[in-house]
């Protein structure tokens, strides 16, 4: 379907402007399209009962695996949360709700805000697997769905990589302030993919935020929709229409904010950079360079990174595949525990 928009594309491109609106208009619908149903996540995921899913089955009912942690899926119970209370979350001065979900392992500890990815949402295990090891260790968690997500509201079917979605994260944060009682600087961010490329342009705007971790993020905006074009088999020399048209359809500039901006403004908070180097979605080389700036800038030194090799293989009923996209949790899951324990308790106590 897609090699066949190429010749379409290409003519549109040859009648401007219009043409250019036009075919840059096919790529921004493609690439910011959202997925609300969070691909079968919330029929089988609760914070109490989960597993990761593949193809929209639980890794727990696997046939076989490879490279992820022994026993992982055997005993991942002991990362369900205990309990969870849901929340409706406004975002000032604009008409939507934020469903969420959240739990108090103790009202004075600090809070940790989890952000998902392009497409997921709250019950995905890459965002539910990470809170149960932060509640295990005594830290306060909240989920939630960004716009155009999940069961918040829906806005406009489409994603603008944290251009918008960062507003939704400080809405959270403030929500966490007035309604539970958390401190401000003793609530960190984590964020996946996407929700990394937002908590860390939300970090870049919102100085209350004292530390963030960034499992798989995206640096550099206009690279990335380059190389999401690629991902999704799209000519890339329409990444500047699919910008252009972002504009004109939705009033938004896609690269506005800079997730590096969060490296170049650290000063004295702090940061975790968490890379594959076999990321074939979000490729290396984003977080090498976020940890590289973020070390040049930071006064005290409170830039940890962790960039290694990281594939899972999974059998759930198509044969062997590969997976190296936030990965790292299953592939090296005892010390990404222990990693993030250690960096919350130092950056929120």
């Amino acid at each position: 379907m897609k090699r066949e928009l190429f010749p379409f594309l290409l003519m549109l491109v040859m009648i401007m402007p219009t043409g250019y609106y036009l075919a840059g208009k096919q790529v921004y619908d493609a690439v910011a399209a959202t997925n609300t149903d969070c691909w079968g996540n919330f029929d089988q995921n609760t914070p109490e009962h989960f597993s990761p899913l593949r193809h929209e089955v639980p890794l727990v009912n696997a046939t076989n695996t490879e490279n992820i942690t022994a026993d992982i899926m055997e005993n991942i119970s002991q990362y369900w949360w205990p309990g969870h209370q849901s929340a409706f979350i406004e975002v000032p001065n604009e008409d939507l709700t934020l469903s969420a979900w959240y739990y108090v392992s103790n009202s004075s500890a600090p809070w940790v805000i989890f952000v998902h990815g392009i497409r997921g949402c709250k019950a995905g295990g890459s965002i539910l697997l990470p809170a149960g090891m932060l509640i295990n260790s005594g830290f306060n968690v909240m989920t939630f769905d960004l716009r155009d997500h999940g069961q918040s509201s829906i806005e406009d079917d489409r994603v603008s990589a944290g251009q918008k979605e960062w507003r939704d994260v400080v809405a959270v944060h403030d929500w966490l302030i007035e309604n539970e009682g958390a401190e401000v600087g003793r609530i960190g961010l984590f964020g996946t993919s996407m929700g990394a490329g937002t908590a860390a342009i939300t970090f870049s705007l919102e100085e209350r935020i004292q530390s963030v971790w960034l499992d798989s993020g995206f640096s550099d905006m206009g690279l990335i929709i380059e190389e999401e074009l690629a991902y999704q088999g799209l000519p890339t020399f329409l990444s500047g229409a699919g910008v252009f048209a972002g504009k004109i359809a939705t009033g938004e500039d896609l690269v506005q904010y800079s997730p590096l901006t969060a490296a170049s403004d650290i000063g004295l908070r702090h940061m975790y950079v968490v890379h594959g180097n076999q990321d074939p979605r979000v490729k290396v080389h984003h977080g090498e360079r976020m940890c590289e700036l973020a070390k040049i800038n930071a006064i005290e030194g409170n830039v940890e990174c962790w960039i290694t090799d990281s594939v899972i293989r999974y059998d759930v009923g198509e044969g062997m595949e590969a997976d190296q996209h936030v990965s790292l949790m299953l592939s090296d899951t005892d010390e990404y525990e222990s990693r993030l324990i250690s960096f919350f308790n130092s950056s929120l106590y």
